[in-house]
């Protein structure tokens, strides 16, 4: 039984010591702060958190399949601004479904560049971050987005919405984290983007298709950008053209926080 504490001890801090600190820097605020771990705070910073938190579920996928997407933020900025211009034309929903569309198709454009071209994915996503962020400036002309009239209470429950006390944004993070695990750990495509991010070369040769696990790894990464975009707009109601900007960084740190490793392969 000690040998066996005793690794799991040793297992804890090899693989989770980010997350420790950082539970220890919660606990210690907790004293310093009175206020800071009520459930309405914890909340709060949860709902904050929960953009973030979904691009980094996909980020999750791409860095384990050996791949970096820096224009998450860039993503972000151009669906959540779709999902609100074009809700003065249409209904939200088929807007909220062009704006994941768009996202999902751009993740297809890095994929695609980087698998197929060979060009290594932090510089194809570097490029493509800079040229999404000049359309999110073409579309909305340098201004920010704005819903200025009345718009449905479905678009607004996405992002101010709860069910009983606790905010719909975090129970869409927390079911997109879950699944996301699942997938991971116990099905054939999460097995093979685990094996492709440990080595390449090897999947290949035992007949994986690495090219399109590959590029669904930047498709996943792409449509929750698009998605995190969505619940950004319904939480504000505005959309500017620098919205999104570093939260590329904040998506990876959290990915690897979580105990993802940056070589791939492993999280």
């Amino acid at each position: 039984l000690q040998i066996e504490s005793k690794s799991i001890f040793s297992h804890l801090l090899e693989n989770h010591l980010l997350c420790i600190v950082l539970f220890l820097f919660c606990a210690g605020l907790s004293f310093l702060t009175p206020n800071f771990i009520t459930v309405e705070n914890i909340f709060n910073i949860l709902r904050q958190g929960s953009v973030i938190g979904i691009i980094a579920v996909g980020t999750t996928f791409i860095i384990i399949g050996a791949g970096f997407d820096i224009s998450v933020g860039s993503i972000l900025a151009l669906c959540g601004s779709m999902t609100i211009g074009l809700q003065y034309f249409m209904h939200w929903g088929l807007a909220s479904l062009i704006a994941l569309l768009v996202g999902f198709f751009l993740g297809w454009c890095n994929g695609a560049l980087s698998v197929k071209i060979g060009i290594p994915s932090i510089i194809t996503t570097l490029a493509t971050m800079t040229i999404i962020r000049g359309l999110v400036y073409l579309y909305t002309e340098g201004y920010p987005f704005t819903l200025v009239q009345t718009t449905s209470s479905g678009f607004l429950f996405l992002g101010q919405g709860s069910i009983g006390s606790i905010p719909f944004p975090v129970i869409l993070l927390f079911s997109l984290v879950f699944f996301g695990q699942w997938v991971l750990s116990k099905t054939i495509f999460g097995r093979y983007v685990c094996a492709i991010g440990g080595n390449k070369e090897a999947a290949r040769f035992s007949g994986i298709s690495v090219d399109y696990y590959q590029i669904m790894t930047f498709v996943i990464g792409g449509g929750l950008a698009s998605l995190a975009g969505i619940i950004y707009a319904s939480r504000l109601l505005s959309v500017s053209p620098m919205a999104g900007q570093g939260y590329e960084m904040d998506a990876i740190a959290a990915t690897v926080i979580g105990g993802t490793s940056v070589s791939g392969g492993q999280g």
